[in-house]
């Protein structure tokens, strides 16, 4: 009589897995998990160069985006609510980040540092916007051009749009570390997403998506800012996040699961199994 091989048997046993995260296909492991840190880093810097292209041209294209402006403040310049639109909608998506931060505590060390790497980025996309605006110095559509009720203060400037750079980094945020279908770069081990319900997908990329534009949308409608304004805002906000997860990602996974031996910082940044 044969004895069985135990551990050839516990190679069949089904792997125990969290019904939280059951729409995430199991973690990759090993040195090929993620792409190089040179990889990383040039991607990256595209992410920003094209951001920084999206921001030159849209900055050469003033006069057209004056002329546009022009004619949808005669139109909506007296439209109530879009102010609380804006500032609504930047609330909201805090709220969802908010939200995706105590989800991720859930996913394991790769989901929590990746949802602080997207945070990470929101603050520096701030930081860079409020940089190029303080560079430009543009004046302000309100200032010069059309006279509309909220107009901000002379020195407040206008060129590229800080509400829809946080706006569209908040966004940005959610998507990476929320969304139950996206890869994010740099992630160690990779997420792959292979099957979301449509729940999720509305939840964490539709809704962060169109509150994004709705706040663009309305700092245009309220007469604030032209539109070149906030397509560069929004360039600046996206990239910025993106980039800062790409290379923060990987390294702040190793971090955190570092901390988490520790058994009072694993209790704040993991659930309970």
């Amino acid at each position: 009589m044969t004895v069985p091989d135990s551990s050839r048997t516990a190679t069949l046993t089904p792997p125990r897995t969290d019904p939280g995260l059951a729409h995430e296909a199991p973690p990759v492991a090993g040195p090929d998990a993620s792409p190089g840190l040179a990889g990383q880093a040039l991607a990256a810097l595209s992410w920003l160069a094209g951001a920084a292209l999206v921001v030159l041209v849209a900055r050469l294209l003033r006069g057209p985006s004056e002329a546009l402006y022009l004619a949808l403040t005669a139109r909506t310049a007296d439209l109530p609510g879009s102010g609380l639109v804006a500032e609504g909608g930047v609330l909201v998506l805090l709220g969802l980040c908010a939200a995706v931060a105590w989800r991720s505590r859930r996913g394991g060390p790769a989901a929590v540092a990746t949802t602080l790497a997207a945070g990470a980025g929101a603050v520096v996309a701030y930081a860079a916007s409020e940089a190029v605006k303080s560079l430009v110095r543009q004046p302000r559509g309100c200032w010069e051009l059309v006279e509309v009720a909220h107009c901000p203060v002379v020195g407040d400037w206008s060129f590229p749009s800080n509400h829809t750079a946080i706006a569209a980094a908040l966004a940005t945020a959610v998507v990476l570390a929320g969304a139950p279908a996206v890869r994010a770069p740099g992630a160690v081990p990779a997420r792959h997403g292979y099957r979301a319900p449509w729940h999720a997908v509305l939840t964490w990329v539709v809704l962060p998506v169109v509150l994004a534009v709705a706040v663009a949308a309305a700092r245009v409608v309220e007469g604030v800012h032209f539109p070149h304004d906030v397509v560069a805002g929004a360039a600046v906000g996206v990239a910025v996040v993106v980039a800062t997860v790409t290379l923060l990602a990987g390294p702040a996974t190793t971090a955190v699961t570092a901390a988490c031996r520790v058994d009072g910082v694993r209790r704040v940044l993991l659930a309970a199994s």
